[in-house]
């Protein structure tokens, strides 16, 4: 079943959620999964209810802001963030996809995105005690959503007045998407709704499941692969979406395939190490009775992607019926809305092994003792190029270089930040007409395929999330005055099973043993508090040992192959877990 064409508004998705409401008003459009220990309490909008709701919280919105404001959304994950985001899309504002605050401990974040964005409006979950209070005037007029989007009874014909959504042009901004990572300078993706109806309209074409059955998900909303896959997508395709909050995922992983499994999801998605942890933290008790042969696609991206993971997690559930060319392999980022290459569905998920050396001197050389990588497929309706980052020229096909993206998903650049938007977009290619985004990223072609062989900028990735090296090395600096000031080097490294966080220190002075225990202990819980990431290493070295240029900058790749040679002169140490 298809809607039929969309009114001229080009404001696409809520205008399919307008057409699914007429066509079947009492399917389910989206099902929030709640848990109270082994209990899950599902609660789900028919079509007709989420127009409804959405309708009723949008005419608020448009009585109280002006066409082009922002609206923060920091509503829980669930249903209230799918009633906000669509609410922010009929009305035509600009919707700012945030989180609600937990407390002072992930403020900042918070703080820093709201602060560039300046909505006119918050809106928050009638359970929320916290935010409002938190960040007073910033969100401008607080509108709390009703308790339950469920009980909501009022339609279009009822309304007095009746709500109009008003005409929207496909080059509005639809959202801004700010990147996860600095805590200082916020990065506001501006995605319009012409980026977004052709990223949708891609990921459409590339998961042929995703047309016709049930997406489960837990990635968070907030975050561009779980706004545009796990929230939008179901309600484009008109397919039933079921989603957990990420909280719920963390505390019992079972949950995740349990609910692939309940709901015969054809699609899901989610980083490697939401893979790995559902392998490492399901016991076979728990897994007994799943059957996943329903499962055609599990969407990974966000990370780099494992060989060792794809493996255990197919042994894991394969006697429950889930298949290895399941593992769909994907790279994308939030520069261009969400998705750029994506594997052939219903294919094993291919992976080549390179020489390591090779690799660090711009070679991909394929050979059977190298370091595995993982195929992310092919453009998406779009181009991509591989390019010298210093000529601006495209590289040969085993060459690596930066990763550039040019279609209609790759969006308008950076809220209010000009700078950063003339350094990532606007690039040109000699012989090509397009303008082009630069993704920071390091990849290369093989065999048609595109190969992601790390960054070209200091971006640490863990666990799904970038983290900036300056932010953590404040962090170190404000709680450790033992160390050098300007002489704290952060960087990721890869010991070929994870990327981890290392911290590397000089020290003013050699202290004893036990002092400098405690000072790393100190450091270790300072990152921790302060960024949500746990340290692989904190190291103390001798004053000196750090590299710099002739500026007095931070060499932090040097001093990353320096400590993984295990050149570094190291007084003290602390490890999660054994050095590589």
């Amino acid at each position: 079943m298809t809607p039929t064409e969309p009114t001229p508004s080009h404001n696409l998705l809520a205008a399919r959620v307008t057409e699914w409401a007429r066509i079947k008003p009492d399917a389910a459009a989206y099902t929030e999964l709640r848990y109270r220990g082994a209990e899950c309490n599902p609660r789900t909008l028919t079509y007709s209810e989420l127009h409804s709701a959405t309708d009723i919280l949008a005419l608020r919105i448009a009585a109280l802001s002006d066409p082009g404001d922002r609206v923060a959304i920091l509503c829980a994950h669930g249903l209230d963030y799918v009633v906000a985001f669509l609410a922010c899309l009929a009305s035509d504002r600009i919707a700012v996809p945030l989180h609600p605050a937990a407390g002072a401990r992930n403020s900042a974040r918070l703080e820093t995105a709201i602060a560039n964005a300046r909505p006119a409006i918050g809106l928050i979950s009638a359970s929320d005690r916290t935010t409002a209070d938190l960040f007073g005037p910033a969100l401008g007029r607080v509108l709390t959503l009703p308790p339950d989007p469920c009980t909501v009874e009022i339609s279009n014909r009822t309304m007095d007045p009746p709500f109009h959504p008003p005409s929207t042009s496909g080059t509005n901004l639809a959202y801004l998407q700010y990147t996860s990572g600095s805590t200082r300078v916020p990065a506001g993706v501006q995605v319009t709704h012409a980026n977004l109806t052709a990223a949708l309209d891609q990921l459409w074409s590339a998961i042929p499941s995703s047309r016709s059955k049930p997406i489960v998900t837990w990635l968070p909303f907030f975050h561009d692969m779980g706004l545009v896959f796990a929230l939008a997508l179901p309600l484009y395709a008109g397919v039933h979406g079921i989603t957990l909050a990420p909280a719920e995922f963390v505390k019992r992983p079972i949950r995740w395939l349990r609910a692939c499994s309940d709901y015969r999801a054809g699609s899901t998605g989610g980083p490697n190490f939401g893979l790995a942890l559902t392998v490492s933290a399901t016991t076979p008790e728990e897994r007994a009775g799943l059957d996943l042969t329903n499962l055609e696609v599990l969407l990974n991206g966000a990370e780099p992607i494992r060989e060792q993971t794809l493996t255990d997690f197919t042994e894991a559930f394969a006697v429950h019926g889930f298949r290895h060319h399941a593992h769909l392999p994907g790279y994308g980022l939030a520069e261009a809305t969400l998705p750029v290459t994506i594997a052939a569905p219903a294919e094993d998920p291919v992976t080549e092994r390179f020489d390591r050396n090779a690799l660090a001197h711009g070679r991909a050389v394929a050979t059977p003792e190298g370091v595995a990588l993982i195929g992310c497929g092919a453009p998406v309706d779009q181009r991509v190029a591989v390019v010298d980052p210093a000529e601006g020229l495209e590289v040969g096909a085993a060459d690596v270089g930066e990763i550039w993206v040019a279609g209609p998903n790759v969006c308008a650049g950076y809220f209010d930040n000009p700078t950063a938007t003339t350094a990532r977009f606007g690039a040109t290619v000699p012989g090509r007409p397009e303008s082009w985004l630069r993704t920071g990223d390091l990849g290369f072609w093989h065999n048609g395929q595109l190969f992601v062989a790390g960054r070209l900028d200091d971006l640490i990735v863990i666990d799904g999330r970038n983290h900036y090296p300056a932010d953590i090395e404040t962090t170190v600096a404000a709680c450790a005055p033992e160390v050098r000031t300007g002489r704290v080097a952060a960087f990721g490294h890869d010991d070929g099973l994870r990327q981890e966080l290392v911290v590397v220190a000089e020290l003013v002075t050699t202290d004893t043993n036990d002092e400098l225990a405690t000072l790393t202990r100190r450091i270790r819980t300072a990152i921790a508090g302060t960024h949500d990431i746990a340290p692989g290493a904190v190291v103390l070295v001798e004053a000196g040992a750090i590299p710099k240029t002739s500026s007095g900058k931070l060499r932090r790749r040097e001093c990353r192959t320096r400590y993984a040679a295990g050149e570094l002169t190291v007084t003290a140490a602390d490890f999660r877990q054994s050095r590589p």
